[in-house]
């Protein structure tokens, strides 16, 4: 009895599975041919008003048709974004902006509050594309209220309000609704305006920690190193947080200069193994007898990277050759001979 009963349930639990599945199957299937529909459509409005957009947008002639329903505005939010790629013009610029402003504001509008995420990081990748300002308000008002946003979307309206609203966006910077780590800052000082990354230079003692790190990160990128530069980066080598010292001298060894070794000899014998790191990286392009001396301490040093970086660092340096085979023929110190044994055969 209780094995017919439970055949039974197995049956319904199984057609009940069925059905669920032929729905959603349905569901897809619908979604699709709705996808497709709204493509065509797409499609025959493009071979209808190409030539008159085209006219539109580069030759300045008058332009009669307006926008009738939400596919006619897909397709032309489509077509903006298609010149805006393609061509990189100013003019062209303003008359896309001009003509979502004046005829999509409420198209535009729908979408940013959309409850479907994907929609609102569209809207909004389009509100900085198309530089749709009426939207700003809207996106000024999710930042301070709204507290749903996942990360994606919170960096793309902080870079919005940064385009708009500088206030706003230190205010976010500073005190972040979502807790932003070193690649994120990164991300969003490579996106927004040089005079902002100025700004945080120039007040970098009252940034937030994270900021400092990626800001420090973000500026060893720059190919123009001047003595300003390099001035503001050894002013922190005396900084009390470990993690902000090894950004400093990872900068400064991808810059390949320094102002005085006598700024970087405590780094030598650090209790730190990636400070010792950087060290011996930073020591390759010092030309001075001291810097050599400390790359045969750092040779025989207890960390084996840091050991082959000083073996390398010696390797391209005019007298290192030479003191990597006194090292190997001393055999004082095994570990350092076997790295420089190893570093030898590269040159």
């Amino acid at each position: 009895m209780i094995n017919r009963q439970f055949l039974i349930g197995s049956v319904i639990v199984g057609i009940i599975m069925l059905i669920i599945i032929f729905c959603i199957f349905m569901y897809l299937v619908y979604k699709g041919m709705e996808r497709n529909r709204i493509n065509e459509k797409m499609n025959v409005y493009f071979e209808q008003y190409k030539t008159e957009w085209y006219n539109y947008l580069v030759y300045d002639k008058p332009l009669d048709h307006r926008p009738e329903n939400n596919i006619t505005m897909k397709a032309i939010d489509h077509l903006f974004v298609s010149y805006l790629t393609t061509l990189n013009n100013e003019t062209i610029h303003k008359k896309v902006s001009e003509y979502a402003s004046l005829n999509m504001q409420d198209y535009y509008i729908e979408q940013i509050k959309s409850r479907d995420r994907s929609v609102r990081l569209n809207v909004l990748q389009r509100t900085l594309l198309l530089e749709l300002d009426f939207l700003v308000p809207i996106i000024e008002q999710h930042l301070k209220h709204k507290r749903d946003y996942e990360m994606e979307e919170y960096l793309l309206m902080l870079r919005v309000v940064a385009k708009y609203n500088r206030n706003l966006f230190y205010a976010h910077v500073y005190q972040p609704k979502l807790p932003l780590n070193d690649y994120e800052y990164k991300l969003l000082l490579s996106t927004i305006d040089e005079g902002y990354i100025d700004y945080f230079t120039n007040h970098f003692d009252a940034l937030p920690i994270v900021l400092k790190l990626a800001l420090l990160d973000y500026l060893s990128l720059s190919t123009n190193v001047s003595n300003d530069s390099l001035s503001f980066y050894e002013r922190l080598l005396i900084s009390d947080n470990q993690e902000l010292r090894i950004r400093v001298l990872k900068a400064i060894a991808s810059f390949g200069m320094i102002s005085n070794l006598q700024l970087y000899e405590r780094f030598v014998d650090s209790a730190s193994w990636e400070e010792r790191l950087m060290m011996a990286k930073i020591l390759r392009f010092v030309k001075e007898e001291k810097s050599y001396q400390a790359l045969e301490l750092l040779i025989a040093d207890s960390n084996w990277q840091v050991r082959k970086q000083a073996a390398l660092s010696l390797l391209n340096m005019p007298k290192g050759q030479l003191i990597l085979q006194q090292i190997i023929d001393s055999k004082k110190d095994l570990y350092a001979a076997d790295i420089a044994r190893e570093v030898m055969k590269l040159g």
